[in-house]
């Protein structure tokens, strides 16, 4: 059975997307079967796993599945990894269920019967082919990301160490602890928080040891000894850095393996603990209590 987490934060520019996206193909080269579902108007996901919705050939996308409300209906939509695989192989093991600019329709649809559960309907009955289903979403805490918090078993939230950023990762624990249940998903919790766009100063390490107070354990820390490819080990820190090599791959649609310098495999490193984490903390205790 596959194990579906919303990646989630009420604050926008703290690395939600990439954190889906490169958590994804982490997963995927360790082994796991990954499908991303974009929930976000925006589309960046879709765009940073390659997929583009052309105009003159359509197809199917998220407003479409959710505007059906029908059980199953999201496997006709699902669309292979557009990345290049001599370049990034893991891409073969990554699935998407892409978004385009017209999703934000479906918002207007909230007073709907029973519509908080259309994506709950459109992932039923074949998501088990799958290890692991990210869902990426607004910056919001509205009905899109409500429908992915009703179809979720766990959540996740990215959040850089800033005052708003912090305000806003707790408006979303928040509403999981006091909404899950009116959401007919009364066993959603938060599973960790990740710390991203580190840098190396006094109002960073102040906002960190805040989070560190008020989530406790729940913040996933990465830390550790990690062996690179070329023999060598690299201390890994325990926060995701504000490094230019995020944001280029980003740009470029395109997983941290497609560069090879020393930069690449310490970043590739750094989503690798990641996913180790998530590993242990999420899909280990998923098992140990089947």
């Amino acid at each position: 059975m596959s194990h579906i987490t919303a990646i989630a934060n009420n604050k926008g520019g703290v690395s939600k997307t990439e954190v889906t996206c490169q958590l994804a193909a982490a997963l995927a080269r360790a082994g796991r079967r990954v499908l991303v579902v974009d929930m976000d108007p925006q589309a960046n996901a879709s765009r940073r796993l390659g997929v583009e919705w052309d105009p003159s050939a359509p197809t199917p996308t998220m407003s479409e599945v959710l505007a059906s409300a029908q059980d199953g209906v999201g496997e006709a939509a699902v669309v292979a990894c557009g990345w290049d695989t001599d370049q990034a192989p893991e891409g073969e093991r990554i699935d998407v269920l892409p978004a385009r600019f017209d999703l934000i329709n479906r918002e207007s649809e909230a007073g709907a019967v029973g519509a908080f559960r259309r994506l709950t309907k459109a992932l039923k009955g074949w998501t088990d082919a799958y290890d692991v289903v990210l869902i990426d979403t607004r910056p919001d805490l509205g009905h899109l990301v409500q429908m992915a918090f009703a179809a979720a078993d766990s959540v996740i939230i990215p959040c850089d160490p800033s005052f708003d950023s912090v305000e806003a990762a707790l408006r979303v624990r928040d509403f999981v602890e006091l909404h899950s249940a009116d959401l007919m998903n009364p066993a959603l919790h938060v599973s960790g928080l990740i710390i991203t766009r580190r840098k190396m100063n006094k109002e960073h390490d102040y906002q960190i040891e805040g989070l560190l107070d008020k989530f406790g354990d729940l913040v996933w820390k990465l830390g550790g000894v990690v062996r690179l490819p070329d023999g060598r080990e690299l201390l890994n820190p325990n926060w995701i850095p504000e490094w230019s090599r995020f944001s280029e791959a980003d740009a470029a649609a395109t997983s941290l393996t497609a560069y090879s310098d020393q930069k690449g495999r310490e970043t590739v490193a750094i989503y690798d603990a990641l996913a180790r984490v998530y590993t242990a903390r999420i899909l280990n205790t998923k098992k140990d209590a089947a």
